[in-house]
């Protein structure tokens, strides 16, 4: 009996091993997203509240499926609150009035912070406007990447969104299922200035 416990443990172990590695390729530092300097939309030095899993939404204030897709995130916050939404605007091409005109016209209820080194935006990898980071409460990131699948490629969209996401990825985390998703983002590219 012993040799046949010890077989299905070692069986077992190497089961479990590849999810333990995938998960540690995905892992961010909190300290290290702490160090981060971020603006908020008063001209101050903010920190992100990593207590709990977080949303980063990376946004352009001028990038037309950003705006498109805010009354959406909206809702998904709302419907969310156990979960930090933050968006992030990468780069200087924006004042914070400009940031402040779109929070107000939209009702925009997360945070919006500016990361003008773009040092977040590289950390993390993003490289779009829209694109959206689901990180756990143990610095996971379970999912990076498209809202939801609306848009196929600049300029083109379906009629109906078959998958949603960061919905879907956001219902896993709150389930307790660990999924770990990466999808292509569309949208506007974050430039160098």
């Amino acid at each position: 009996m012993r040799p046949f416990i010890f077989r299905l443990s070692f069986l077992l172990s190497l089961a479990i091993f590849p999810v333990v590695i995938k998960a540690q390729e995905k892992m961010i530092s909190p300290a290290k997203i702490n160090s981060i300097k971020l603006i908020d939309l008063g001209g101050k030095e903010s920190r992100v509240n990593l207590s709990k899993a977080v949303v980063f939404i990376f946004l352009s204030p001028e990038c037309p499926l950003c705006k498109n897709y805010l009354p959406g995130l909206i809702k998904l916050q709302n419907a969310n609150k156990s979960i930090n939404f933050y968006g992030i605007i990468p780069g200087t091409s924006y004042s914070l009035k400009e940031i402040n005109e779109l929070k107000n016209e939209y009702g925009i209820n997360f945070s919006l912070l500016t990361d003008r080194e773009k040092r977040l935006s590289k950390y993390l990898g993003a490289t779009t406007t829209p694109e959206v980071f689901l990180i756990n409460k143990m610095g996971a990131i379970t999912y990076s990447g498209l809202i939801d699948n609306w848009a196929t490629s600049l300029g083109q969209k379906r009629l109906v969104i078959t998958e949603k996401y960061l919905e879907q990825a956001i219902k896993d985390q709150l389930n307790g299922k660990q999924t770990f998703k990466k999808t292509i983002p569309v949208g506007c590219l974050i430039n160098d200035i």
